[in-house]
């Protein structure tokens, strides 16, 4: 698989870390796809890569890979813009033999990364119906969920016909950050009633800081004390999260 651009390819890699250390790639014709869930069953990631995504793409059969994100980033810290990147695994020797070349061609990094046996646990993506949909600036609510996490370890997200709200209240005080429909934080707001629910900020803060990384979009899907459901849209991929409800408490 030859990717045009390494430092996204190592985004995405964050993106999938907010979640979990490690992970499974299953990988076929049409691409890789990861679903994993964190150790506290609190947070879930399902990312999809096309084959479209990149300039070359070659796979025979279906294959499992498993990696540990964390060391796997450690070795693409420093890749620059403009570097291309060409991911090759083996099964059989369970080795990830990735190539960065620069935007010259002058210079080319080789790195062989060894892989982790594959578990056969099955993380699943719940199929969840939600009451609301709201599309907003992903960079906007990353900005509230740091306001927030000033005065508490939660977050009370709210959408409404009209409006978006994330608050949060503490010893300290409240903090209440509103986005108007007719806003330009808010792209579209899609129900008929209020939802909320309380989210842990830690695992908010995570999953938007990685998310915004790649999208200025946010998807937000919610309905009252259930999941929450975070989609940041990018080119030929998918890049979605589950956070549970934080239930007692308000």
């Amino acid at each position: 698989m030859r990717l045009p651009s390494a430092d996204y390819f190592s985004d995405l890699l964050k993106a999938i870390q907010a979640v979990a250390d490690e992970g499974t790639f299953k990988i076929t014709g049409e691409g890789m796809r990861l679903v994993a869930m964190d150790p506290a069953h609190i947070s879930l990631v399902d990312f999809e890569l096309s084959s479209s995504a990149a300039e070359e793409y070659e796979c025979e059969g279906e294959l499992q890979m498993t990696i540990n994100l964390s060391e796997l980033i450690k070795l693409l810290k420093n890749v620059k813009s403009g570097e291309s990147l060409t991911l090759s695994y083996s099964e059989g020797e369970k080795k990830l033999e990735m190539i960065v070349v620069d935007a010259t061609g002058s210079r080319q990094r080789v790195f062989t990364f060894n892989t982790l046996e594959t578990v056969e646990a099955r993380s699943v993506t719940p199929k969840l119906t939600f009451d609301a949909r709201a599309r907003i600036s992903s960079k906007a609510v990353r900005e509230a969920i740091r306001d927030c996490k000033a005065l508490s370890d939660y977050v009370k997200v709210t959408i409404s016909p009209e409006e978006v709200i994330l608050a949060a209240k503490g010893e300290l005080g409240g903090a209440q950050i509103k986005f108007s429909k007719s806003g330009a934080a808010i792209y579209e707001i899609e129900t008929d009633k209020e939802v909320w629910a309380h989210f842990s900020i830690n695992y908010l803060e995570k999953i938007v800081k990685a998310g915004s990384a790649l999208s200025d979009e946010l998807v937000m899907e919610l309905t009252t004390n259930k999941p929450i459901k975070l989609g940041f849209p990018i080119p030929s991929g998918k890049l979605e999260y589950l956070i549970a409800p934080r239930i007692e408490g308000g």
